[in-house]
């Protein structure tokens, strides 16, 4: 068996054939089947909404995730309040049991229990 050399001018054509040229043969020989211009139309329409429908859904996400955060650092400075809160209740409990009319009636009461009236 001898070996030839292939000559690819044989077997590409010359010519280049167009785009158009191409999808009316595909057409005709039921190889390829393209949209009609009606299906083109029909998908870009839908394409349209279904880009629109994802920007809503972005923009509701983006709101969403303002609101978690924001709810976030409202629970942080309620926890600060809080802790606020009992400090400045600590403090007020110390200043009245070191005052001296505390201690004074520390001492009565104990004073009483000591001595019960007969």
């Amino acid at each position: 068996m001898s070996q030839h050399p292939l000559n690819i001018s044989e077997a590409v054509p010359s010519k280049v054939i167009n785009f158009s040229t191409f999808k009316k043969a595909a057409k005709h020989s039921g190889l390829i089947a393209f949209p009609s211009k009606k299906d083109t139309e029909n998908l870009q329409a839908e394409l349209a909404a279904l880009q629109q429908e994802l920007a809503i859904v972005k923009q509701e996400k983006a709101e969403l995730e303002n609101l978690l955060k924001q709810k976030n650092q409202d629970h942080k400075i309620h926890g600060i309040q809080i802790e606020i809160d009992v400090n400045k209740l600590a403090h007020q409990v110390e200043e009245i049991t070191q005052s001296d009319y505390f201690q004074q009636l520390q001492l009565e009461v104990k004073s009483l229990r000591n001595n019960p009236i007969a």
